[in-house]
């Protein structure tokens, strides 16, 4: 397990590696502490980019006067979060992760400076997928906001989604290969397989299988469907 100090000079120096024209904008801050999330506090957040003036931002932006590429970008790491996690699994790779979530907060720097929001849907899926395995309720197709894979598959954290068609049981290939049988739920429609998916800190996650959303007719159809109903309907 790395010390603070030893976590700090690492950081800087995975940093400092990064060309200068990537980290323009953005200043890097290393925290002591563990940073809880603020709706499940047993879950612990990494790293996090903010605005560094968010306030002028704010007062720009009503004004009509903020460009997007002059955005500037305060990158948190929190180490506590780090030994937390890193209690916790299996396996932890510090200097990955340490790596990944640097590139992923300043990937979020360059998204806010070009007005796109990819990676918070990506966090978005993160936190459904959560709730999903504390058994909540969550939003239908949350996971086509993950990683995209092959095969009409996605990847969250080690969890793999994916959506067939026909009535079940569905009969689909597992991350090992296998052919598997999965049976919905009742209650929340789709199927769970744990140990079924991709690996991650040292152990296999869930295959989840769900129905594929029959598409949606065009807003121009539904009109037209309207107006042929029959009078009285």
């Amino acid at each position: 397990m790395l010390n603070r100090r030893r976590f700090g000079a690492r950081a800087r120096a995975l940093w400092d590696r990064i060309p200068a024209r990537y980290r323009e904008g953005a200043v890097l801050l290393v925290h002591e502490e563990a940073e809880p999330d603020p709706e499940h506090p047993d879950v612990f957040l990494l790293g996090a980019c903010e605005p560094a003036c968010a306030a002028l931002e704010d007062a720009l932006a009503a004004a009509g006067d903020l460009r997007p590429a002059e955005k500037q970008s305060v990158l948190h790491l929190w180490y506590g979060s780090f030994v937390a996690m890193a209690e916790r699994a299996r396996a932890f790779n510090w200097a990955c992760e340490l790596e990944e979530t640097i590139l992923h907060e300043l990937t979020h720097h360059w998204e806010q400076r070009a007005g796109l929001d990819g990676l918070d849907r990506f966090d978005a899926a993160q936190v459904e997928n959560f709730r999903r395995l504390r058994g909540c309720r969550v939003l239908p197709g949350f996971w086509r906001d993950g990683e995209a894979w092959h095969d009409g598959r996605w990847h969250i954290d080690g969890d793999v989604f994916v959506e067939v068609d026909g009535p079940p049981p569905w009969t689909v290939l597992d991350e090992l290969g296998q052919q598997v049988q999965a049976v919905p739920d009742e209650c929340s429609g789709i199927a769970t397989l744990p140990g079924h998916g991709a690996m991650f800190d040292g152990e296999r996650g869930d295959l989840v299988v769900a129905p594929r959303p029959r598409p949606r007719a065009g807003l121009l159809r539904r009109f037209a469907n309207w107006l042929r109903r029959p009078a009285g309907g």
